[in-house]
């Protein structure tokens, strides 16, 4: 009888055994867990592409951008950043871009323009005063309803990054005065609106593309050129230009975008993420841009660049016509943007 009751509680506790695990077993197999294990070890890879070299901001805020939403995804998202113009220069990464060849990408708006000519309103010369003024515009309704126009053309603005103002450099002369200007040939970028007022200022501008830039200053092939301090001293345009002059003339609107494509094909989460990261990471940029200015500067007169100050007032005047010119097309735009400095 013992025998019995005996073999009676071993089966029992079996059974027992067996049905515990048949129900550890159940939460494994929960969708959650697999689709969690399924996406860690196929993440999904966002291209992120640029045109600076790896010592500037740009390049540090790309690698920012890829570690915040690399940690914050868990890994189910990583990224491929590709700098110093990998993956073409600013007008074939716009095209990849809308065809959904790359995913991310910052261009200048003057490469914008060629999509919507509209938003060579930006590169009016002196449209803006400060940084200040230019983050209220960029980051508010204005900035916003500018270029949601380009995500019917495959290209949905993230965000902005801040490179500061553009300023002049030449190998003949310090330009103190718009006078000092008359003659050169200067390259810009290719936009109708920067090259209307360098020509006002006297200056053969020329339009060409950054990769074709540092070549055209050695060879003599031009005079000089003009852009903001940091892109200046990564691309070491010290080497090859003798005058820098704070001209400040045109502030340089330089949109984070992302492709429509990839952006529609991500759940609402990784939009949100995506989002989320790209906002943190235009804060980061906009703060080492600024951390570095002084630095950058003096690393252009160390290296053997002149520096000067200009009357900017005696620029503003000459660009007036080309405020009259577009006033029927922008007036009230632009009025709006000034209003804010």
């Amino acid at each position: 009888m013992k025998k019995m009751i005996t073999l009676i509680l071993a089966l029992a506790m079996c059974l027992t055994c067996l049905s515990g695990c048949g129900a550890q077993k159940e939460k494994p197999a929960d969708q959650n867990d697999s689709n969690i294990s399924a996406t860690s070890s196929n993440p999904i890879t966002l291209t992120f592409g640029h045109g600076q070299a790896e010592s500037h901001s740009f390049h540090k805020a790309a690698l920012h951008f890829k570690e915040l939403i690399e940690d914050r995804s868990g890994g189910t998202i990583k990224v491929d950043v590709q700098g110093n113009g990998a993956l073409g220069d600013e007008k074939e990464m716009a095209e990849s871009l809308q065809l959904g060849a790359i995913d991310m990408c910052v261009v200048a708006v003057a490469t914008l323009t060629g999509f919507d000519s509209e938003l060579d309103i930006f590169n009016m010369p002196y449209l803006f005063d400060n940084l200040n003024q230019v983050y209220k515009v960029l980051d508010g309704e204005i900035g916003q309803s500018a270029f949601a126009g380009l995500e019917n053309q495959g290209l949905k603005v993230l965000g902005f990054f801040d490179l500061g103002f553009r300023n002049m450099t030449n190998n003949l002369r310090p330009i103190k005065a718009p006078s000092d200007c008359i003659g050169l040939r200067m390259r810009t970028l290719q936009s109708a609106v920067c090259v209307e007022g360098l020509n006002m200022f006297g200056i053969d501008a020329v339009s060409m593309s950054f990769g074709e830039l540092f070549t055209a200053l050695q060879t003599g092939a031009i005079d000089g050129q003009e852009n903001p301090i940091s892109v200046i001293d990564a691309s070491q345009f010290y080497s090859v230009q003798k005058y820098l002059s704070l001209t400040e003339h045109i502030y340089p609107v330089l949109p984070v975008m992302i492709s429509t494509s990839t952006f529609n094909n991500l759940t609402s989460e990784q939009q949100a993420l995506v989002l989320e990261c790209v906002a943190d990471t235009v804060t980061f940029q906009r703060e080492a841009n600024a951390a570095n200015y002084d630095s950058e500067l003096e690393d252009l007169t160390q290296n053997g660049m002149s520096v000067n100050e200009v009357d900017k007032s005696a620029f503003k005047q000459v660009v007036e016509p080309l405020y009259e010119k577009y006033n029927a097309k922008w007036g009230e735009a632009i009025a709006e943007i000034q209003a804010m400095a």
